[in-house]
């Protein structure tokens, strides 16, 4: 059982790839930025010393120290001129604001200002601390900021200290100073410090207790309940996982002495968790975001263990809950060995079929079951609970949640009496002296104060209603609905999602206002009923004998459907489409081969033999019992490797590692090897403490060459490939997963961007380094895949990945040579980043870079210029010129671009002058007769 989360592997692969470089042999990329107001004026003579010192000038700003004082003052919670002169020099400050630092020009008193400056210390104050600046204006975009100065008596401190406490309900303890200093033109002015120390640990963050200040739209600048951090120099919102992160342990990166690993984004393996499938709870999750980021800040707070979903039936609690605990379970920093869902449902009530549908599995019917239930999934054996009493069950309750850290979800607890309510409330009053929580779902609130309770009601109209029906029309293929249709529809149902989903269920065949009309009569159950025969009747005949022959087998596949039916594959394939388009046949994966059945409702009204879907019903019936008989005498699936799987799991679950390997082991040896089982044991061997590595890898591997293609498989052999930092057979797990198409794209292709980073990284230490850009290079464009299906946030970080990656592919260009060699090869890999689609402003300067060390080598090395190295130089300047013009139409109005490409002039002028001069001394060199 995995204990501590593991690190991003992307992550994990750029900090070995940063590691990968001595600081003897990594290239100092110059410093552009802050040499380019100096070469706006453009000039047809160049000053060489001039370019030198405004060189050294550049290095003056060390970006990596100022961040590195500035964390150490706040840690300090110093207030002084020291803070002062780490940033700011003869008027002008660091060109540099980050998550401790923000310049501010001016204090706004407006509702709105007030509530930005608020949204500030409060996103500092949530993650590092820091200072915020008020007197510094920006005068150039992220190149300069100028000291101009502010009267220090125009920010109430205190007054600010109320409005904080007012939308948080906390006093943060903020300071400030006011400072001389003087602008660039040596005029006197003064500077205000504002510290905001950081968080104490333990303490959950702020979030804001009421919605903030509206701009001229009237949207508010903050939401209700949301949390904000510090990222770069943005206040964002934390959203999910990102809240738990903020609970954790919050060490300044930039007081690291190794390289702080990237964030992560997934984990190999997920938390072990027993919940059911999502089609039986929660197909498709729409909205809630404020219910489940308030989840996450729960699991924050460590004197709150018991949180209770409350509401009326039908508007979700399960819904909220499973989606809570899925989530938890693939977080990375989640504090919990094990998630585990307890439900008293037997039935799940399916509005589009009008009918309760049978959970997979029932956990308890009583209070006394609840706690075998919770047991059983404790590490106690079956002698320790059989004949336990109640008061001794709730002990190991008590000692097993404080010795396995567990998030146990109770679904459905109002099915349980008045009294057997009251005593599951009351467990959570045991977990006060562990890290386990309890998460409950209820119809009512029973003794449990408001702070506990989450109140849950319909979906909301402005927004996440809109959303939800959206969803339902892609599933049920309903006409477009107005704004007023929409209004109406929420009226009627309350925004429940169970009640609109059988409400528009009906709008294929009768207008909104019909529909209303039928659906408020008994509820609309009556009306549902009769809607599905009709949905039976207009399939096609085909379609019907397809359906009917699926019922009476139970489950089937394209192929057995085909042997049973005599159709062709397009015929079946086309009939199961129309089915499926109607949500009459469900369709889970089995392995790689699509599996199709029929819902428990609907499979009885179609097996019903007063309903005619065939006329030869008892000819299909006497091919299914043929088909049956062959399928014994050639069986698809082995009894015996589902039993001994079963026996393994089993076993695994009370700790008995050994003996779940001896079972597997044993039905190896009776079923010659079945790929199923080679699989199983090679999971089973990365749960052996040490976990024994060769074996999973060997296993794995020769699984999926066997003929597995279960997701499972693909999950252990990279994980084996990945512990072992074998990198080339990561890759070759990640890219088999992608090839036959196994769940979760995004995040193989993560993984596999991930494995050919670490690849990079080792040839870059075996001296390759062209190998090493070539590897990156791929490592991004598997990258740039998988951010297409990712979005918002986790789109964003990706991206930053891959910026990272394009860093140390410029960092490792051209590191074994020199000349305009180095020049040529730099091109080549901003040539190739272009072609990645890397846009950043900073590639511009790289070129300007590249060719200011040309015009160096020209100046200083070449001597004597023959006139193959003049060509190379002019196609060397096409080049970069080529890749300034692309720059140029995407930086089209912004001012640094504008001073790059005077600084590229300047430059220009400078290669043609120094190829000139020599010629010039070539021409008067004297000739030596010999």
């Amino acid at each position: 059982m995995r204990k501590n989360p593991t690190k991003t592997l992307i992550s994990k692969a750029l900090a070995r790839a940063y590691a990968s470089e001595g600081n003897d042999h990594r290239p100092s990329e110059p410093h552009i930025v802050e040499i380019l107001s100096a070469l706006h004026q453009p000039s047809t003579i160049v000053d060489n010393d001039k370019i030198e010192n405004l060189t050294t000038v550049s290095a003056g700003w060390n970006i990596d120290s100022v961040k590195k004082s500035i964390s150490e003052f706040s840690r300090q919670g110093r207030l002084s001129r020291d803070v002062l002169d780490v940033i700011c020099r003869d008027g002008i400050c660091a060109p540099i604001e980050f998550e401790l630092l923000d310049y501010k020009e001016m204090f706004d008193t407006s509702p709105y200002g007030k509530g930005k400056l608020i949204l500030r210390v409060v996103s500092l104050y949530n993650s590092f601390g820091g200072y915020l600046i008020f007197g510094v204006c920006e005068t150039e975009s992220e190149i300069r900021f100028d000291v101009v100065g502010i009267d220090a008596k125009s920010l109430d401190i205190e007054a600010l200290k109320a409005s904080i406490k007012e939308f948080t309900g906390e006093r943060v303890q903020i300071t400030a100073m006011p400072v001389d200093t003087k602008k660039a033109d040596g005029t006197a002015a003064t500077l205000l410090l504002l510290h905001i120390p950081q968080r104490p640990s333990g303490v959950p963050p702020l979030h804001f207790l009421k919605d903030g200040p509206g701009n001229e739209k009237k949207k508010p600048l903050f939401l209700k309940d949301s949390v904000y951090c510090r990222r770069a120099d943005e206040c964002i919102e934390a959203k999910g996982p990102r809240i738990l992160e903020l609970n954790g342990d919050r060490p300044n990166p930039y007081l690291r002495v190794d390289p702080p690993p990237l964030t992560g984004l997934f984990r190999v393996n997920r938390i072990p968790h027993n919940l059911p499938d999502r089609n039986f709870i929660c197909p498709r999750f729409i909205g809630r975001d404020r219910i489940v980021n308030a989840l996450w800040r729960w699991l924050g707070d460590d004197l709150s263990h018991v949180k209770v979903l409350a509401g009326e039936g039908g508007l979700g609690k399960s819904s909220i809950a499973y989606e809570f605990a899925e989530r938890v379970s693939e977080t990375p920093d989640a504090p919990f060995e094990q998630v585990m869902w307890l439900t008293a449902k037997e039935r799940q009530f399916k509005a589009f079929d009008d009918q309760y549908v049978k959970m997979p599995e029932r956990h308890y019917t009583s209070y006394a079951e609840l706690l075998v239930a919770i047991c059983g999934r404790l590490p106690f054996t079956t002698a320790e609970l059989d004949g336990a009493t109640s008061v001794e069950l709730r002990r190991m309750v008590k000692q097993g949640l404080s010795s396995t850290t567990s998030l146990v979800v109770i679904d459905d607890v109002d099915s349980l009496s008045g009294e057997e309510q009251r005593q599951v409330l009351e467990l959570g009053m045991m977990l006060g002296g562990s890290s386990s929580r309890l998460l409950l779902t209820t119809r009512f609130n029973q003794s449990f104060s408001n702070d506990n309770v989450i109140k849950i009601s319909g979906l909301t109209l402005a927004d996440e209603f809109p959303l939800y029906l959206e969803a339902l029309r892609d599933r049920l293929a309903f006409p477009k609905l107005t704004t007023q249709e929409i209004e109406k529809i929420h009226q009627t149902s309350d925004g429940s999602p169970l009640f609109s989903e059988s409400l528009l269920r009906l709008l294929r065949w009768y207008s909104v206002n019909e529909a209303i009309a039928q659906w408020k009569g008994e509820r609309g159950a009556s009306v549902r009923a009769a809607a599905l025969k009709r949905e039976i009747e207009l399939l096609s005949p085909e379609a019907q004998r397809i359906l009917l022959a699926v019922a009476l087998l139970g489950e089937a596949s394209t192929v057995e459907l085909c042997e049973v039916l005599g159709y062709p594959s397009e015929l079946i394939e086309g009939g199961l489409g129309e089915l499926q388009s109607l949500f009459l046949v469900a369709a889970p994966a089995l392995a790689s081969v699509a599996r199709f059945r029929v819902p428990d409702n609907t499979r009885r009204l179609v097996v019903d033999p007063t309903t005619t879907l065939v006329t030869d019903r008892g000819r299909l019936e006497k091919d299914i019992a043929a088909f049956r008989k062959r399928d014994e005498r050639t069986p698809t699936r082995d009894s015996r490797v589902a039993a001994a799987i079963s026996q393994a799991a089993a076993l695994v679950r009370i700790g008995d590692i050994p003996l779940a390997l001896a079972t597997i082991k044993d039905a190896r040896k009776r079923t010659q090897d079945h790929f199923d089982l080679l699989s199983y044991q090679a999971a089973l061997h990365l749960k052996e403490v040490p976990p024994q590595i060769d074996h999973a890898r060997t296993l794995a591997r020769k699984a999926f060459t066997a003929g597995c293609k279960k997701p499972e498989v693909f999950e252990c052999w990279f994980e084996a490939e990945w512990t072992a930092e074998n990198y080339v057979g990561a890759l070759e797990a990640a890219e088999a997963a992608l090839a036959n198409r196994s769940p979760g794209s995004q995040d193989w292709a993560v993984r596999k961007s991930a494995a050919l980073a670490s690849k990079a990284s080792d040839q870059a230490k075996a001296g390759s380094l062209y190998g090493a850009i070539s590897a990156m290079f791929e490592a991004s464009e598997a990258l740039r895949v998988a951010i297409t299906q990712y979005r918002g946030d986790d789109a964003a970080d990706l991206e930053n990945r891959r910026a990272d990656m394009h860093d140390q592919m410029w960092l490792w260009t051209g590191i074994h040579e020199e000349g305009l060699g180095r020049t040529s090869a730099q091109l080549d890999t901003l040539e190739l980043l272009s072609k990645l689609g890397d846009a950043r402003i900073t590639n511009a300067r790289r070129v300007l870079s590249a060719i200011e060390a040309m015009a160096i080598t020209i100046d200083r090395k070449l001597h004597d210029l023959a006139s193959t190295q003049k060509d190379l130089c002019g196609r060397l300047m096409s080049r970069a010129e080529e890749l300034l013009t692309s720059g140029r139409r995407k930086f089209a109005n912004d001012k640094r671009f504008r001073a790059i490409e005077q600084s590229w002039e300047t430059l220009r002028n400078r290669v043609d002058e120094a190829i000139s001069r020599r010629e010039s001394n070539k021409e008067n060199l004297p000739l030596v007769d010999y």
